[in-house]
């Protein structure tokens, strides 16, 4: 009998140490999935948050070229907003909306040009030295790497040659549309007074 005894003793020792480990087990798997789900979660609300905040801001004011009275160039300085690395500003990734008193351009833009070869930044040296064949938006990278993206530290000049002229009291908007993030907008109103030529400050 005391053998017996013995032996149910130790069984029922193997069964508790059993149940021990598959709940021991048990708890970790839910352990994990609770990160797992916990760390997903962070991802999806920082991918909300990236969407809904522009990867692009207006770095200073909006400069426009006036010709005979007329504006018929504005340059709208960007760079890169504080926590992204860079912007791919590449044609095929980036949309340029132009609203013009006229008219309204879905998709003006042509591409991004590398401002190193130029003399100066001022619109009217690059308006002079750049051909934009299949739009008249584009944007010029200065202190670049001689790459389409706009990264930290890197000056970007977003230009638009505008086809129609504006002149005193019409008001303009762009829409700079990256591939990751909310879009930039910008909207200006032309001075009541204007020089017969030279550059203006819109603000």
């Amino acid at each position: 009998m005391r053998r017996r005894r013995g032996i149910v003793g130790i069984e029922a020792a193997i069964v508790l140490i059993a149940f021990v480990i598959v709940a021991a087990a048990l708890a970790f798997v839910a352990l994990n999935m609770g990160l797992f789900t916990t760390q997903k979660s962070k991802e999806v609300m920082q991918r909300g948050l990236e969407e809904a905040t522009s990867a692009l801001e207006v770095d200073g004011s909006v400069i426009a070229n006036v010709t005979s009275g007329s504006v018929d160039a504005i340059a709208i300085p960007i760079k890169v907003s504080p926590g992204r690395e860079g912007v791919d500003m590449s044609v095929d990734k980036t949309t340029v909306r132009v609203m013009l008193p006229s008219k309204f351009y879905e998709n003006a833009y042509c591409g991004v040009f590398d401002g190193s070869s130029l003399s100066d930044s001022k619109l009217s040296t690059i308006t002079s030295s750049i051909a934009c064949t299949t739009g008249w938006a584009y944007l010029v990278i200065f202190n670049g790497d001689g790459d389409n993206v706009l990264e930290l530290g890197e000056k970007g000049l977003l230009v638009l040659e505008l086809p129609t002229p504006l002149n005193s009291y019409e008001e303009f908007k762009v829409e700079v549309r990256p591939v990751q993030g909310a879009a930039l907008t910008v909207e200006r109103i032309v001075p009541a007074s204007l020089p017969t030529g030279g550059a203006v400050s819109l603000g």
